[in-house]
Formats: C-alpha cells, sequence, structure tokens
C-alpha cells in the first residue's frame, strides 16, 4: 500500500454515529444564546460565578506564578484594551485572560462543579472579550450559561476519569467553554462558533502531574487564553474540522481513558448548571479535602484532641477524591493544597485552614510533619449517585496515646457545596476575607460586589469597578 492510500484509507475511517454531531450541536446551542432569557436559577449561578471568581482572582493576583507570568506578558507587549489584576498595565485580550484566569486558580479556592473550575477559566474570559467590544453584563451573563453547558455536556459524557490518564479537566475542557463564551460576547454564528470550538480542541492540554506546582494555576489560564483566541480566530474566518469534538480522532474520543465516551446522545432539554449549580470552598484547597476539613473542625469543636496526644489519624474517602490528593507529607504551601493529610492535620491543629495556614512555614512545622506522617487515607469505590467522584460520605478517625479513637460526623456535603449552600453574608464574607487579602479597601471592594449581584444591570464592561492588586509578594 502506497502512503498516499494509507491517508486516504485513515481518512474515510467512519465516526461514531450521533443524535447530532457534537460539535454542531453545541454551536447551535451557543449561537442561540443571544435570543435566550436565562432562568433566574441559571442568572444566580452565573452570578454567584463572576462573585466568586473575581474575589478568588484578586486575593491570588499577588502570588508568585501571576507575578512571574504578568511580567512575561508586559514583556510580550500588545494592544493595551483590557484589565490585568496583577498590574497597572494593560494588554491583549487572549494575555489579560491567561493572567486573570491563572490569578483566579492559584489559590486554589475557586469553585467547582462537576469536578472541573468553571468560573476560573470562564469569567476571564468573558471579562476580556467583553472589554474588547464593549460588552454589557446581560451579555456576559449569557456567555457564562453557555460556557457552563457546553463545557459541563462534554465532561459528563465520560464515564471514566481523567486523572487515569494523567489528564486535568479543567485543562483540557476548559478551552470548549472559554470559546463558547467569548464567542457569546462576539456574537458568534453558528457556523463560527463551530470553527470556535473545533480549534479550542486542537488546543487543549494540560497533564496532573503538574498539580501541587505554578503549572496548575496557569492551566486554568491557558484554558481560558487558548478559548477566547479560538474564538477570535474563527471570528476572524480561519476554519477547523466540523466533527474536532466527537470524530473518531477529535477530542473526546482521544482523551477517553478506556473510550467509553459517550458520543450518541443530545444535550439535556434543561440547563445543568440550574441543576449542578457551583460549589463554593470555604477553604483555599483543592474541593475533593472540603469535606474532610468539615469532618476535622467538627471532630475539633466537640472533642478538643491534643495535637501532642494524637498517635494517627485515618481518612476515609473515594478512591477518586484521593487521586486529586497525592502529596501525603507535602513540603511547600503548593503542594499542601492537594493533600488530605495536611487539611486534616491543619485543622485539628489550627482550628482552621485558611491562608493563614496555607504558608510554608505552617507546612514545615514540626507539628504538622508529624501528624501529617501518621494519617492514613482509606479509600473506597462506593460512589453516592449524585456525585460520581464523592463517597457517600467522608470522615475522620484521631487515634490517642490513651488508647482512645475519636470519631468526626459523617460529611456527606461540604459547607458551600450546591445543596448546602452558603448563606449571601458567608459568600460576601469570602469576598471580603479575598479582598482584604489582596490589599483592595473595603469601599471599593463592596462597589464591585454589589455590582455583580446585578450584573445584568451593567450597562458596559468598563463601568465594573476593578480594582489592580499591587506588586507582587518575593517567592
Amino acid at each position: 500500500m502506497t502512503s498516499s492510500e494509507r491517508v486516504s484509507t485513515s481518512m474515510v475511517e467512519p465516526t461514531p454515529s450521533v443524535v447530532l454531531p457534537l460539535t454542531r450541536m453545541y454551536a447551535e446551542f451557543a449561537a442561540s444564546m443571544a435570543g435566550r432569557t436565562l432562568p433566574e436559577a441559571v442568572r444566580q449561578v452565573a452570578i454567584l460565578g463572576f462573585t466568586d471568581a473575581l474575589g478568588v482572582m484578586l486575593a491570588g493576583a499577588r502570588e508568585p506564578a501571576v507575578a512571574r507570568l504578568s511580567d512575561w506578558v508586559v514583556e510580550q507587549g500588545g494592544a493595551p484594551r483590557c484589565w490585568l489584576v496583577s498590574r497597572a498595565d494593560r494588554t491583549q485580550a487572549g494575555q489579560a485572560a491567561l493572567v486573570n484566569a491563572t490569578a483566579a486558580h492559584a489559590l486554589d479556592y475557586d469553585d467547582f462543579a462537576f469536578s472541573n473550575h468553571p468560573s476560573a477559566v470562564l469569567v476571564p474570559a468573558i471579562l476580556a472579550a467583553s472589554e474588547s467590544v464593549g460588552a454589557n453584563g446581560a451579555r456576559m451573563l449569557r456567555a457564562y450559561a453557555a460556557g457552563y453547558e457546553v463545557w459541563a455536556d462534554a465532561f459528563l459524557r465520560e464515564p471514566d476519569l481523567y486523572y487515569d490518564k494523567g489528564w486535568h479537566p479543567t485543562a483540557v475542557l476548559g478551552p470548549l467553554g472559554a470559546a463558547v463564551a467569548a464567542g457569546v460576547v462576539w456574537g458568534l454564528s453558528a457556523a463560527q462558533m463551530s470553527d470556535a470550538l473545533a480549534l479550542a480542541a486542537s488546543s487543549a492540554g494540560g497533564v496532573f502531574e503538574n498539580f501541587g506546582t505554578m503549572a496548575k494555576p496557569w492551566h486554568g489560564g491557558r484554558a481560558a487564553s487558548v478559548g477566547l483566541q479560538a474564538a477570535g480566530l474563527a471570528r476572524a474566518g480561519l476554519a477547523a474540522s466540523p466533527s474536532a469534538i466527537e470524530g473518531g480522532r477529535g477530542l473526546l474520543k482521544a482523551l477517553s481513558p478506556a473510550g467509553r465516551v459517550d458520543l450518541g446522545t443530545a444535550m439535556p432539554a434543561g440547563w445543568r448548571s440550574e441543576k449542578l449549580g457551583l460549589n463554593i470552598k470555604k477553604y483555599p484547597v483543592v474541593g475533593a479535602a472540603q469535606r474532610g476539613i468539615d469532618a476535622a473542625l467538627a471532630l475539633r469543636a466537640a472533642q478538643a484532641p491534643d495535637p501532642d496526644c494524637i498517635t494517627s489519624i485515618v481518612a476515609h474517602v473515594s478512591v477518586r477524591h484521593a487521586a486529586v490528593m497525592p502529596y501525603a507529607l507535602p513540603q511547600d504551601s503548593l503542594q499542601a493544597k492537594f493533600s488530605l493529610p495536611f487539611a486534616v492535620s491543619a485543622a485539628l491543629v489550627h482550628g482552621a485552614v485558611g491562608f493563614r495556614e496555607l504558608r510554608d512555614e505552617v507546612v514545615l512545622s514540626p507539628v504538622m510533619q508529624r501528624l501529617m506522617a501518621c494519617t492514613r487515607l482509606v479509600t473506597t469505590e462506593a460512589f453516592e449517585p449524585g456525585w460520581r467522584d464523592a463517597a457517600p460520605f467522608d470522615q475522620i478517625f484521631v487515634h490517642l496515646s490513651d488508647g482512645r479513637v475519636l470519631e468526626s460526623p459523617r460529611v456527606r456535603r461540604a459547607a458551600g457545596h450546591a445543596d448546602t449552600p452558603l448563606s449571601p453574608s458567608a459568600i460576601l464574607d469570602k469576598f471580603l476575607g479575598c479582598t482584604r487579602y489582596a490589599g483592595v479597601a473595603d469601599d471599593r471592594a463592596l462597589a464591585l460586589y454589589e455590582q455583580l449581584q446585578k450584573l445584568d444591570q451593567v450597562d458596559h464592561v468598563g463601568a465594573l469597578c476593578l480594582p489592580v492588586v499591587g506588586p507582587a509578594r518575593a517567592a
């Protein structure tokens, strides 16, 4: 067989039969958003996403990874059109999305849903796209809803764990959501949306091995940036495959750990964002640790064990959640964000897991190192039907030198989960905690918060009171 015959054979290989090709289905859905009125529940999810993302973005703006990325972006130059959270400089849209989304993900304090981090990627991409055309708040909310829906649908088609193949879901599927969101801001047609999605599919990338390093938040920044770039290129007329998502050699097949991805069903009639909502973190660590922290804090409040008398800690968690917390004995604050032993030990020793505890000197303290070293994870493959990554509950057992074993409550939903949401006052408290950590004055922070609660009434993105955080701390 000649080389040309081999190419010809590969090009005619059949692709799976689907109700409607996914790339086209997503493109038509996204293009229809201009004429849609968001249900109130969906509107509230989008507002919550903007609120949480901007708060954690400001808090993360001084992180070393963001400072270094900001320096690089400013060095590259470009049209000074868009806001940078970390610098007074303005830059072009793609670079702004890159820096701002990295800042939003830098502390791992951003919201999550369907095992991904939607707001940290979508909000920076939407802000940058909106600044380039002067979009209003109502369009920004529709863009968020569209990006969430397409991203969630693509992810939930896969029954297996992306981490098993080393993929970081936010990094590899976030570009689809960002492309859709930017495309809605820019008013792309269905044909242009199809090209944007296909280009975003070719821009996917990000491996789990980089968790616990500066590269992990950059995954979010890159997803926002390449998704926005894909929409911009499609807007300029760059064409791509109409089956880049569902094709036999398309994105979802290429990513699928066992090839069991569902390519044959339609998007649901309702809104996934209305059903799934957003999980707002109370603690600036990976979402998989939130239930364990609640359990450990409840145990500490009820029984107050002396850390010096603790001989071992046993944490019960799902095998999937354990997989995203690979650091048994972290040696810095970046690794600690992905360590259940750290999260539980900090809760028991300090009664809190926050900015103060997420410091290298706390992680390396003798008491923390000792407790983390004697922490053991017990995993289960039993999952609850409504949350496929989570065990039916998480629980902590603390063994003491006098032979007693202290038992925490069983925690099924962490405070802040969409099923057990934080109160409006708690949301505001988190937002102000983030802005104070960033050094933003309360009056300025409250003005932005109030604008975000009525974002659909903002006539122009330029009217938002977006502050700039000062110089970064040294690494």
